[in-house]
């Protein structure tokens, strides 16, 4: 009840993240620095090879991926997005802020745009349990814990992905993946 959700998403696949461990003072439990969920547009070096100047997503030109996706409608209407929660007070900031991945460079193939920093001003830190909903363009992060101890992360991604990492992902055999998902495997951080 606590994740206002579309009444269309009724019935469809959503991903969920819990993530449990013990975090070092310092450290942080999830990424860090300032990304957003979806991929950026750079350089395709297949057509610049070709004396091409075209722009590629991080899987193939012209094709949006999502991880997530949202729409904001109004107070509790929202469309697709992820809804994020943590244990620990101040161990997650969210800046409230849209970054346009379609322009190329403006983020990297995983999302990261710490050189937008100066542009977007201070981010919001959240506090115990406290749940947010974003889009998957919203600058965010993971923020170093200030004492040691156990964090629990909530994430709940809604029915717009397009692909699924099968190796940072465990499989619910109980729902498969829909048809449309691309399942891609090896580490998403390698390149």
């Amino acid at each position: 009840d606590a994740c206002p959700f579309y009444r269309e998403e009724l019935g469809k696949v959503a991903y969920l993240t819990v993530h449990e461990s013990n975090v070092e003072k310092a450290e942080t439990q999830r990424r860090s620095g300032l990304h957003i969920e979806s991929p950026g547009i750079f350089p395709d070096p297949i057509q610049q090879n070709q004396g091409e100047v075209a722009a590629a997503c991080s899987f193939h030109p012209g094709v949006e991926h999502p991880w997530g996706m949202g729409m904001f409608y109004g107070p509790d209407r929202y469309e697709g997005g992820i809804y994020i929660a943590s244990n620990v007070e101040d161990s997650t900031a969210v800046w409230d802020a849209l970054v346009d991945r379609t322009i190329p460079g403006i983020v990297d193939r995983h999302g990261g745009c710490e050189h937008l920093r100066s542009l977007v001003g201070r981010g919001t830190k959240l506090g115990i349990g406290e749940l947010v909903w974003m889009t998957d363009c919203t600058p965010h992060e993971a923020l170093p814990q200030k004492t040691t101890g156990t964090r629990q992360f909530f994430r709940l991604v809604m029915p717009y992905v397009s692909h699924w990492y099968g190796d940072h992902s465990t499989v619910n055999h109980k729902v498969p993946l829909p048809e449309s998902i691309t399942v891609i495997h090896g580490n998403k951080f390698e390149e």
